[in-house]
């Protein structure tokens, strides 16, 4: 694939980010909070795709994995995915938690868990705070990664 990077999303790239996670069908409320850390793909100079993590403590949680409809097919999702595993693995997280509305995500190593884990384990994480703000159940199910073996 020519010329495909990924990098670290400044404060500046909040519009990029937001316009691919808009793009994927994702909320974009709580992009680029404090205590995040996201990063943004791109082609030839153009944004194709954005993850974040929103951290707490000794654990992280997935804030989406979005690639623009054009660039689909191509493994750029996973890319994403395992690189925010990695780094979550990086900063000595014991786990990386997400919400998802209806991906299998078990070829990620990820298991299904009860949405109250999630909830006890990073109550603090912006995407956690945004939905207790509009009083909404985040995602359809909860994933947990175990990242200690």
């Amino acid at each position: 694939m020519p010329d495909l990077q990924m990098r670290l999303a400044k404060q500046e790239d909040k519009d990029t980010v937001t316009t691919v996670f808009r793009e994927a069908g994702l909320d974009t409320g709580a992009a680029l909070a404090n205590g995040t850390t996201y990063w943004v793909m791109e082609r030839e100079g153009q944004a194709v795709g954005a993850i974040g993590l929103e951290h707490g403590d000794g654990v992280s949680l997935l804030r989406g994995a979005a690639v623009m409809p054009s660039a689909r097919g191509a493994g750029l999702g996973r890319r994403l995915v395992m690189s925010a595993v990695e780094y979550a693995q990086g900063r000595g997280d014991r786990a990386i938690y997400m919400f998802s509305k209806g991906n299998d995500w078990g070829t990620f190593g990820f298991t299904q868990v009860p949405l109250a884990v999630v909830m006890g384990e990073i109550p603090d994480a912006p995407q956690i705070q945004a939905y207790k703000a509009r009083g909404e159940r985040p995602g359809g199910t909860t994933w947990m990664r175990d990242l200690t073996q």
